[in-house]
């Protein structure tokens, strides 16, 4: 089995407009998914024909709302209730400009009780998982280190661990050596005090910020780069990989990062090497870009691109 925890979850409402117009009026119907980066991910392993439970904090209405449809897509719910309202995140998708609007509220208040309650219930679940995935912000009342502690209990009750986040988040969450990092370009060089000047990284410079990941304790780091595919490395052959996706016609790259990280860990569960992991990874994370929200992908879609992901070793 694998877990997968988000501490900031949220209910994730879309909308598909022709153009959006400044004070106006938009009739559309909205698509009501549950959301939020770990959350993104437990919907894809499931539809990889994973078991998998999705743990963190939920909170009021829209938290029960949220692991209703958890439910009815077969992710097994382990949240634990936090104050306040699990946060709503609306996406306005605009076809005439291929634009992609967010308004992204803020999440719930944690207590100490309640964190104590969220690690008993980790370390059951660690128990019982391959994998556990750490995904995406910090809600309000979490220590900026809340990762690092996670990590190291879930490792110490015998589950390999991944993480993908952001900020604080990341940069403590490293130093607990995760088997796994898999930032963006954009994560990984703000954590690698890498200045790029508006620019895309260079290959030079995402090769510094993944050596940096391994040298600060990570056993694997991979950075995700879109449609560019992703750079990779691992520290026990000392290797570097170069992965590189097909040209898609995208309709809208909203958690296709998460995608990959859920093809990426379900790969490792099965007892694959950090290429085969980079291969579904990455065939996941270009078939959420065809569809229209996170946590979608068509396993169709997933084995066409993946006989076409081009891996190369670099040294």
């Amino acid at each position: 089995m694998i877990t997968t925890v988000t501490l900031n979850a949220a209910l994730d409402i879309i909308y598909q407009i022709p153009s959006l117009q400044i004070n106006h009026v938009h009739r559309t119907a909205g698509l009501t998914l549950p959301g939020g980066k770990g959350v993104n991910a437990a919907r894809v392993i499931r539809q990889l024909g994973e078991p998998v439970a999705a743990a963190g904090f939920t909170a009021g209405y829209n938290g029960q709302k949220m692991q209703h449809l958890l439910a009815a897509e077969q992710v097994d719910c382990q949240f634990t209730e936090a104050d306040g309202e699990t946060r709503l995140a609306i996406t306005i998708l605009e076809q005439q400009e291929q634009t992609q609007t967010e308004l992204i509220e803020p999440g719930p208040l944690v207590t100490s009780a309640q964190l104590e309650q969220l690690t008993r219930q980790l370390e059951t679940l660690a128990h019982k998982s391959d994998w556990v995935l750490f995904s995406g912000s910090l809600p309000q009342g979490c220590p900026d280190d809340l990762y690092a502690r996670l990590i190291g209990i879930v490792r110490d009750c015998g589950a390999r661990t991944a993480l993908d986040s952001s900020g604080a988040a990341l940069h403590h969450g490293i130093k607990a050596a995760p088997d796994l990092v898999k930032p963006n370009a954009q994560e990984a060089c703000d954590w690698a005090g890498i200045t790029t000047g508006g620019l895309p990284p260079s290959a030079e410079q995402l090769r510094q910020a993944l050596t940096a990941m391994l040298d600060h304790g990570a056993a694997m780091a991979a950075i995700s780069l879109g449609a560019d595919g992703a750079i990779a490395a691992e520290r026990a052959t000392g290797r570097f990989y170069r992965v590189r996706v097909p040209e898609l016609q995208i309709t809208s790259a909203l958690g296709s990062g998460d995608a990959m990280a859920a093809g990426m860990v379900t790969a490792a569960s099965r007892g694959g090497a950090l290429t085969d992991m980079l291969r579904l990874g990455s065939a996941c994370g270009s078939a959420c870009a065809l569809q229209p929200a996170a946590g979608l992908i068509d396993l169709d879609d997933v084995q066409r691109i993946s006989t076409s992901i081009q891996i190369t070793p670099e040294s």
